[in-house]
C-alpha cells in the first residue's frame, strides 16, 4: 500500500514554517508588509512542499475582493526612461499605449500612476522602494528611451507586463504589434493597387526598436513577389538629401515607412513627383488622412492592462519562464486627399 502524500494547506504551511497563517497568506500574495526575504522563504517552501491553493476559494477571495471598493492604493504603474518625466509624450505612439492601458485599467478597477526611472540619481533598489511604499504590485514597462535596451528593478517584488519591444532584459510578458503582418498587410493594399517599384524607407533607431522585423518582412515580401527588389533605404537619422538621392536612383511608385518625419520630408522634397510616387504609412495615426496601417498602440495597451489584471489576480510575480509574447495585428485605413493610394493604370498589352 502506497503512502499517501499530505495536503498541505496554508495552516500548515505557517506551522512549518513558525509564522502565523497571515504571514504566509501575505507572502503569497506578494502583499506589502512582508519583507523580501520572509516572502521567498514562504515561496519557496511552498514550491518544495507542493502547495496549492484552493481554486474554490480563490474564486470566492477573488470575487469578495472585487465587492470591496477599491481604494487609490490600488494602483498600477507605467514605467518610462526617457530623459525627462514626460520625454515619451513626444510620440503619439507612446501617448497611445498610455491611453490603452488607462481606458482599460480604470474599467478593471485600477488607476495608472506614470512612474519615471530615468533620473540617474535613483538606483533600481531606491525606485523598487518607492514603488513598494506607494502601495504599487503591478508594474507595465511603457516604451524606452532606446531602441533596445535593459532595465533594473527588484522584478520579483512586481506582477509586470512590458508593450513593444524596446525592452531587451528582462524578458518580461510582453504586449506588441504585429510588425511583421504591418509590412504584409501594406504589400497586399499595394500590389492591388497595381505598384510594382515598393521600397522601403527606415532609420537605424526604429530598425531596432522593431527587431528587424519591418526590414525582414518587407524583404521576405521581395523574395515571395515579382515586382522589382528595390534596395531598403536604412540611414542612422533623417535626411532629406538621402532620401531625395534614394529615390531618384531607384524611382519607387511607392514608398514604405513607420515614420513620420519620412512623410514630412517628402511633403518637402522637389525630388518626389507625388502623381508618380505614392506614400504607405506603415504606422499611421486613425485621425490623420493617410493611407496606411493602423498598428492599433491602443489596443496594444488595453491587452497589456489585461495581461496585468491576470497577474495580479493569480499572484503572479517575477520573470517569467518562458518569456510570453502576445502580438497585434493592424489594421489597412484608407487614406485620402494628396496621398491616397489609388490605383497605377495598367498599360494595354499588344496582340
Amino acid at each position: 500500500m502506497g503512502i499517501k502524500k499530505q495536503h498541505h494547506t496554508m495552516r500548515t504551511l505557517a506551522a512549518k514554517l513558525g509564522l502565523s497563517t497571515m504571514t504566509v497568506s501575505r507572502a503569497l500574495r506578494n502583499a506589502p508588509g512582508v519583507s523580501a526575504t520572509t516572502r521567498k522563504l514562504v515561496t519557496a517552501a511552498a514550491r518544495n512542499l507542493g502547495y496549492r491553493p484552493d481554486p474554490a476559494l480563490a474564486v470566492l477571495n477573488a470575487y469578495r475582493h472585487r465587492r470591496r471598493l477599491r481604494t487609490p492604493a490600488e494602483r498600477i504603474a507605467f514605467i518610462t526612461n526617457f530623459a525627462t518625466p514626460d520625454g515619451w509624450k513626444d510620440s503619439f505612439t507612446f501617448v497611445r499605449y498610455f491611453t490603452g492601458v488607462q481606458r482599460r485599467a480604470q474599467q478593471l478597477g485600477y488607476e495608472v500612476e506614470h512612474f519615471w526611472v530615468g533620473d540617474p540619481a535613483a538606483t533600481p533598489r531606491r525606485n523598487s522602494q518607492i514603488l513598494r511604499s506607494r502601495g504599487i504590485q503591478g508594474l507595465i514597462v511603457g516604451p524606452l528611451v532606446a531602441g533596445r535596451t535593459t532595465l533594473e528593478l527588484d522584478w520579483d517584488l512586481f506582477s509586470t507586463v512590458a508593450v513593444g519591444r524596446s525592452l531587451v532584459a528582462p524578458e518580461l510578458t510582453t504586449v506588441s504589434t504585429n510588425h511583421a503582418q504591418a509590412v504584409e498587410l501594406a504589400w497586399r493594399q499595394a500590389r492591388g493597387r497595381e505598384r510594382r517599384r515598393i521600397g522601403l524607407v527606415l532609420t537605424e533607431g526604429e530598425d531596432g526598436r522593431t527587431l528587424g522585423m519591418l526590414r525582414a518582412s518587407h524583404l521576405l515580401q521581395q523574395l515571395q513577389g515579382r515586382e522589382e527588389a528595390l534596395p531598403i533605404l536604412l540611414v542612422p537619422n533623417f535626411s532629406a538629401a538621402a532620401l531625395a538621392a534614394w529615390t531618384r536612383a531607384h524611382r519607387p511608385d511607392l514608398i514604405l515607412s513607420s515614420e513620420q518625419a519620412h512623410y514630412d520630408l517628402l511633403l518637402k522634397s522637389k525630388a518626389v513627383d507625388r502623381r508618380q510616387t505614392g506614400f504607405l504609412h506603415l504606422n499611421v495615426h486613425p485621425a490623420t488622412g493617410l493611407g496606411g496601417i493602423d498598428q492599433g498602440h491602443d489596443q496594444v495597451g488595453e491587452h497589456a492592462a489585461v495581461q496585468l489584471h491576470l497577474k495580479l489576480s493569480q499572484r503572479e510575480t517575477g520573470i517569467p519562464r518562458p518569456r510570453e509574447l502576445l502580438l497585434i495585428d493592424g489594421r489597412w485605413q484608407e487614406g485620402r486627399g494628396v496621398w491616397r493610394l489609388v490605383p497605377r493604370p495598367v498599360a494595354p498589352t499588344g496582340r
